[in-house]
């Protein structure tokens, strides 16, 4: 049977996040593993929970929520979108969410980790995953790739590469007080937290 078409998109700040993954900010000691940052485990773990959840929560990972589609991209911004449909029979249970809720309360004490911390995380995460959950992730990790590269290619068309895109994003970062990019962190924690407990409540 033909899982139910529902959209899942990649706004402007997280396409940058995956394009910059590793090089957004660092915590003591250094920044995050490659790959790692909590938008994208925000990003990989809302594969498994219904679009409605989620409705609204990436509008502070700087896109616009519930922008519609035009040609791929939001209007007026030039950024291309993800559709990718979300399995229901890989939605997380009660028992991983209440075993991955600790894991997201502490990440959010600290959401710019070092790299041993950093990789913790991601081991902690993944061993509450299925392995059909996991091969979910690697396959929208593959349409975020050929995503990144049509954004590399028309910001080149365009005459602006997309690394200077991204470098001019982290540049932002980095100009900003840590406190604010820290606040901007935790607040996209407290909002997926949110889903999460919500869904328990519901008895997911």
């Amino acid at each position: 049977m033909r899982r139910p078409r529902l959209h899942f998109i990649i706004l402007a700040g997280l396409l940058a996040a995956g394009m910059t993954a590793g090089a957004q900010g660092s915590g003591p000691g250094g920044a995050a593993p490659r790959g790692f940052s909590s938008q994208m485990l925000i990003s990989q773990l809302s594969l498994y929970v219904p679009e409605e959840a989620t409705r609204g929560m990436h509008a502070g990972f700087g896109g616009r929520p519930n922008a519609p589609a035009s040609d791929g991209a939001a209007p007026g911004r030039g950024f291309p979108q993800i559709q990718f449909t979300r399995d229901p029979k890989l939605f997380l249970t009660k028992a991983q969410i209440t075993s991955l809720l600790p894991i997201l309360h502490a990440l959010r004490d600290n959401p710019l980790p070092t790299p041993v911390k950093a990789k913790q995380v991601q081991a902690d995460v993944d061993s509450n995953l299925t392995a059909p959950q996991k091969a979910e992730w690697t396959e929208f990790q593959k349409k975020l790739q050929a995503l990144i590269q049509e954004f590399r290619q028309r910001m080149s068309a365009d005459g602006t590469g997309a690394q200077g895109q991204a470098t001019g994003s982290q540049a932002q970062d980095d100009a900003a007080p840590q406190t604010t990019l820290l606040q901007r962190r935790q607040k996209q924690l407290d909002a997926f937290i949110k889903v999460l407990q919500d869904r328990l409540n519901a008895g997911a």
